[in-house]
């Protein structure tokens, strides 16, 4: 535990919570995985939102969630709002993960842009990129359909923000201290995703998927397709049925899809010696789209 000294002369202590981390929702089976994936989620979210995917992923996926400061156990904590210094301390996590295995980054919607950034910071270091990047409900950030929206979402108290970010917690009408814990979150997510600078140098080498849903009130298909601007390897944006949180109504369906991206990502590779797989190093990709769980 450290102590950081403050500006006016306080101090206070810094935990595990006050910083970002990603938390490990697959149960420990003793199993070896293939891939680690680095999932994002969305504004105001927590590493949860995630737990559900973890049913319908091939075990040899490692699922990695992050955990942001200021929601769940970390309600209370100050929030992050600078996408550059995030970014930056989400890729010295995965760098400090790195056991020479493949590792694939997923976001959804605010995540989209985080999990891009942390590509980009892994990158400009020399770091070695995911197989894959895939990227959920959010315009790129040289595109203006996001900026457009935000006025609406500010100005339009609680019915905005849930056009956005999604239902918030019933209880918050009762409790005006727990709508305060649930909007901190949700609007220093808005206010990062209105920070992020366009993609700057040459486009992403690293193979991209895209996701959406087909009746998305704030991200258009057009302005996901908008990802294939700065990326050397385009890809088709996929719809799924739903709006903005289209994802947890097609949990199955998504994973699914995602699984098949992970898959064709890891055509070709070849894990360390001494690793999962056989002798040699091969890993097991072919058993990726039959070992999901039941």
């Amino acid at each position: 535990m450290n102590v950081n000294g403050l500006a006016d002369g306080s101090a206070r202590r810094t935990t595990a919570l006050d910083q970002p981390d990603f938390v490990a929702l697959r149960p420990a089976t003793g199993d070896a995985h293939v891939l680690r994936l680095y999932c994002m989620p969305p504004a105001g979210m927590s590493a949860p939102y995630f737990q559900a995917f973890t049913r319908h992923l091939p075990a040899a996926v490692g699922v990695y969630a992050l955990q942001l400061p200021g929601r769940g156990r970390a309600t209370g904590t100050p929030v992050h709002t600078d996408p550059r210094r995030l970014g930056q301390l989400l890729a010295a996590r995965i760098r400090q993960d790195d056991d020479g295995h493949p590792y694939a980054v997923f976001g959804h919607s605010v995540g989209s842009l985080l999990a891009h950034e942390t590509v980009t910071c892994l990158t400009r270091q020399g770091h070695r990129p995911p197989t894959l990047l895939a990227l959920s409900a959010m315009a790129a950030p040289h595109h203006p359909d996001f900026t457009a929206q935000a006025p609406d979402v500010l100005l339009g108290g609680r019915e905005g923000v849930e056009k956005l970010f999604g239902r918030l917690p019933d209880h918050a009408d009762h409790d005006p201290r727990a709508l305060v814990n649930a909007w901190i979150p949700m609007l220093a997510d808005l206010l990062l995703a209105l920070q992020f600078p366009p993609h700057q140098g040459p486009p992403l080498d690293t193979q991209l998927a895209l996701y959406g849903g087909e009746d998305d009130p704030v991200i258009s298909p057009e302005a996901l397709d908008g990802w294939n601007d700065i990326s050397s390897q385009p890809a088709t944006p996929r719809l799924f049925p739903g709006d903005h949180t289209y994802p947890l109504d097609n949990v199955e369906a998504l994973s699914s899809r995602l699984t098949t991206d992970l898959a064709i990502s890891l055509r070709g590779w070849v894990c360390p010696v001494g690793g999962p797989g056989t002798s040699s190093g091969h890993c097991p990709v072919g058993d990726l789209r039959n070992g999901a769980r039941p």
